[in-house]
C-alpha cells in the first residue's frame, strides 16, 4: 500500500491544532506525572522476583476499569489457579481482604465479582499452545467477536510473564533475532487493535549488593536480548527496598517513547499487604 501525504491532510491538520492526546490516568497522581496508558502502545514491566510486579499491574488495571471503563484480557499462568487470581483482583476492587478476620462479606464479594466480569477476562489456551502467537490470536478473536470499534481505545491485553510462554525458535534464527521478531509482532498487534499491551518479563538472576539487597533491574537485565529495551514504547520496573522499607513500592519509569505519554522518573506507593492495595506514599528524600 502506498500512502499519499495529501491523503493525511485531515489527520495532520488535527495534529497541528491539537497535538498528540495524552493517555488515560493511572489512578495515582504522582505516577500520572510520568506515565499514562495510551492505546496502541506496548509497555514492558520488569522487576526483582517477589517485589510485586503482578500485584501492581492488577491494581493499575482495576484503576483503569473503574475510572475509564477499561476491559482487560489477561494471560497470567503464574497466577493460577484462576480463582486465586480472581480473589486478589477482588481485593483491589473492594479494598478489603479476601481472607482473614476483617475480610469482605460474601454479598460484597458476589457483587464485586459481577463488576469484575464486566471488565476482566482470562485467556486460558491449551497447554500445548502457550506461544506468543497463540496468545495474541486468542485475544484478537475475542476482540473481534466482543468489542465494537468505539470500545477498543479502552482495552488492555496482558501477557504475564514472557518467561512462562513456550518459545519455539525457528532454525537459523538467533535468540536475539527471535525476540526482536516476537516483540515486533506483539507491538504490531497493539497498534492494529488500538489496545494497550502490558508484557511482564522477569530479569535474569541478579547479584545481591553487599547489604543483601538486590539492585533495581533494567530492561537490559531481562534474559535474552537488549531488544527488551529497544522495542517497547514504555518500560516500568517495580522494586522494593525489602530490608529498610518493605511496605514502599518504587515504580521506576525507565523509558517513555512519546512525550505525550509521559517521561521517565521514579515514584513511590505504599503497599497494604492485607488489602493488596497501593496508595500514594509521602515523598521521600530520594525523590525530592
Amino acid at each position: 500500500m502506498i500512502v499519499s501525504p495529501l491523503s493525511l491532510q485531515k489527520k495532520v491538520t488535527e495534529l497541528y491544532n491539537k497535538g498528540f492526546a495524552r493517555g488515560h490516568d493511572t489512578g495515582w497522581p504522582s505516577l500520572d506525572e510520568h506515565f499514562s496508558v495510551k492505546a496502541g502502545e506496548l509497555t514492558v514491566i520488569t522487576g526483582t522476583p517477589s517485589h510485586g510486579k503482578s500485584h501492581w499491574l492488577d491494581s493499575l488495571l482495576v484503576n483503569l476499569s473503574m475510572q475509564h471503563n477499561y476491559r482487560t484480557l489477561m494471560f497470567s499462568p503464574e497466577n493460577y489457579p484462576l480463582e486465586l487470581h480472581a480473589s486478589r483482583i477482588l481485593e483491589k476492587f473492594l479494598q478489603e481482604p479476601f481472607f482473614g478476620y476483617n475480610r469482605m462479606s460474601q454479598e460484597d464479594m458476589g457483587k464485586a465479582l459481577e463488576t469484575m466480569d464486566k471488565h476482566f477476562k482470562f485467556i486460558v489456551p491449551d497447554e500445548t499452545e502457550f506461544t506468543p502467537s497463540h496468545i495474541v490470536d486468542e485475544a484478537a478473536t475475542w476482540i473481534n467477536q466482543n468489542i465494537s470499534p468505539a470500545q477498543i481505545a479502552n482495552l488492555a491485553v496482558v501477557i504475564d510473564p514472557w518467561n512462562e510462554m513456550d518459545h519455539y525458535r525457528p532454525l537459523g534464527l538467533t535468540e536475539t533475532e527471535y525476540i526482536s521478531r516476537i516483540l515486533t509482532d506483539i507491538r504490531r498487534f497493539a497498534r492494529e487493535f488500538n489496545c494497550h499491551l502490558f508484557l511482564v518479563a522477569h530479569p535474569q538472576k541478579l547479584r545481591r549488593d553487599k547489604d543483601g539487597s538486590y539492585p533495581v533491574p533494567t530492561p537490559y537485565d531481562i534474559a535474552g536480548s537488549a531488544h527488551f529495551y529497544n522495542k517497547p514504547d514504555n518500560i516500568i520496573t517495580i522494586w522494593r527496598d525489602v530490608l529498610n522499607k518493605p511496605t514502599i513500592t518504587q515504580v521506576h519509569i525507565q523509558k517513555v517513547r512519546f512525550n505525550s505519554t509521559g517521561h521517565p522518573g521514579i515514584i513511590e506507593l505504599a503497599y497494604d499487604k492485607e488489602k493488596s492495595t497501593y496508595t500514594e506514599a509521602p515523598r521521600s528524600d530520594l525523590l525530592k
